[in-house]
């Protein structure tokens, strides 16, 4: 009768805020990292952006392609085609609607790309500045 479902969340979300290693790196840096994690974070990083690309390609075409459809819409209705007027109308309108989706997906599903190239600049950065101490040590 009296469910308690808000504990299991909180704790569910706890947990996945302390496994993120990316808003751990955010958030006290990348020297606390060993130098494995920081390549594994690397990596991650770079699929992260391919995907991005990927998805941001993908979206590009699909609103390019609804507005091809929006000139054929015009096209048939100056062509006074009022049946494909309408199927070219509806065409855009998916388009559209694929394109927005696509758009507020990869907004939820990743940060923005700025924040995405700067986490891999500072995982770069410090296995650079890493390099460099056991270079120096070595001498």
């Amino acid at each position: 009768m009296f469910r308690r479902s808000h504990q299991p969340d909180v704790f569910e979300r706890l947990e996945h805020e302390a496994n993120d290693d990316f808003r751990l790196l955010d958030e006290v840096g990348p020297e606390y990292f060993s130098a494995e994690h920081l390549m594994e974070l690397h990596a991650r990083i770079r699929e992260r952006l391919a995907l991005f690309k990927g998805r941001q390609r993908l979206a590009m075409i699909v609103g390019l392609i609804s507005t091809g459809w929006v000139s054929v819409t015009l096209l048939f209705r100056i062509m006074n085609l009022k049946w494909l007027t309408f199927a070219a109308l509806g065409a855009s309108a998916l388009c559209f609607t694929g394109f927005f989706f696509i758009v507020f997906w990869q907004k939820k599903r990743f940060e923005s790309k700025g924040e995405l190239e700067y986490t891999q600049r500072v995982i770069e950065e410090e296995l650079r500045r890493r390099a460099q101490l056991r270079r120096e040590a070595n001498r």
